[in-house]
């Protein structure tokens, strides 16, 4: 009875009602979208430091943590990546060889991370080879290819044919020099990433520096991130004196994006609510208002004050929660839309490649945020409607049925 009746009170002031309804559900379907607008982004940072060089988790010795030197390498690195090829829920595994050296042109140079690969092995990996947007990657049979960063490129004025020297410190600590030419330019999401990297042939850096390829750095690429923790342990319990650590060790700025994802986009809904919740104490409070009369004849003929009040409770959970379910579907349906079509942001392209985040955006809202924004809802509305119904049961019955609205 208390359920039905409060249902046909929202409804006996149908214009304010509905100002109020729409109020929240264009709060509601606003916040949502922004905040998968903020998931979006996160999710970006993410997955294009994975894509872009992390893969899933990588290996070094402990040293070259600290210190990252040439003779700091992983004895038997290509042993261990062929291991590692054979385990399941690999999909890739690259063995770099990493240098720290100098790349000079005729107009500047530049300090720069010097990485040696096997082209096949890295794609596997990474999509390096996929940015490329002049010439082509390391698959160049000429003598000392080098792809290197669009932002390096145009520090260095150099272009696709152009001629590099490299110089790096050699294993006895001399200066060693190397003549390449560059056969592509890649761009990337993280302008930091193309102002320091270039990409050599491992069996290049082999020969300047004399001897078997070193290995410094093995990438592994998962069948998905949720394997990670399992395959660290194993890892880890194989190698136990290398430095084995995931992508969230790796980037810990990433882990904290990832982990602060959900508290933010709750914090963000619940100051959204926080706004809404004086409309709707507003709006129950003229309901109230407008029905002094009849709460006064329904407590003179023996409706508990107590039974007035949780009226007032259902009325505005049943106000709120309406406007919420209509909020929420209309944000859920614009989210999934754009979540597949994604959105372009290439007109601010050069401020988010500062943060390492992709020009095209897709929003995207885990499915445990709509039960958290469902609770919001509903501490919001019992937060709205306390004054108000104190309010009805204050009236004094003998004189709110004297009163004329």
């Amino acid at each position: 009875m208390l359920l039905s009746i409060a249902w046909r009170n929202i409804w006996r002031n149908k214009k304010r009602s509905i100002v109020m309804l729409t109020a929240i559900a264009l709060g509601l379907c606003g916040g949502l979208f922004a905040t998968g607008m903020m998931v979006g982004m996160a999710e970006s940072m993410v997955n294009t430091a994975i894509d872009r060089y992390i893969g899933h988790f990588e290996i070094h010795t402990t040293s070259f943590k600290a210190n990252p030197l040439v003779n700091d390498y992983i004895p038997g690195g290509d042993s261990i990546a062929s291991s590692l090829k054979a385990m399941v829920g690999v999909v890739g595994v690259s063995a770099r060889t990493i240098i720290e050296g100098m790349a000079s042109s005729p107009a500047s140079n530049s300090g720069v991370q010097i990485v040696g690969i096997i082209s096949r092995d890295e794609s596997l990996v990474t999509t390096d080879a996929k940015r490329v947007v002049e010439g082509e990657f390391l698959n160049s049979v000429g003598r000392y290819p080098v792809v290197i960063g669009k932002k390096l490129a145009e520090k260095l004025d150099v272009r696709v044919h152009s001629k590099l020297v490299l110089s790096f410190a050699g294993r006895d600590g001399s200066i060693i020099y190397g003549s390449f030419r560059v056969v592509g330019i890649f761009e990337t999401e993280s302008t930091l990433f193309d102002k320091s990297t270039l990409f050599v042939r491992r069996t290049d850096l082999a020969g300047l520096l004399g001897g078997p390829a070193l290995v410094h750095e093995i990438a592994v690429r998962l069948v998905n991130a949720e394997l990670v923790p399992q395959m660290l342990a194993s890892v880890k319990a194989m190698y136990p004196t290398l430095a084995i650590d995931g992508w969230k060790d790796i980037a810990p700025e990433l882990k904290l994006t990832a982990e602060m994802t959900d508290v933010s986009m709750l914090f963000f809904l619940a100051i959204i609510l926080f706004g809404l919740l004086f409309g709707i104490t507003n709006t129950m409070l003229m309901s109230v208002l407008d029905r002094v009369r009849e709460f006064g004849v329904l407590m003179a003929i023996g409706m508990k004050r107590k039974r007035v009040f949780w009226l007032i409770i259902v009325e505005t959970v049943f106000l709120s929660l309406t406007g919420a379910i209509v909020g929420v579907v209309v944000g859920a349906v614009l989210i999934d839309v754009t979540n597949h079509t994604g959105i372009n942001l290439s007109i601010v392209a050069e401020g988010l490649t500062s943060y390492g985040i992709g020009a095209m955006l897709y929003p995207s809202i885990p499915a445990t945020m709509y039960v958290g924004l469902g609770v919001l809802v509903i501490l919001t509305a019992l937060c709205a409607a306390i004054y108000p119904g104190i309010k009805a049961t204050k009236l004094n019955p003998a004189s709110s049925i004297r009163t004329y609205v």
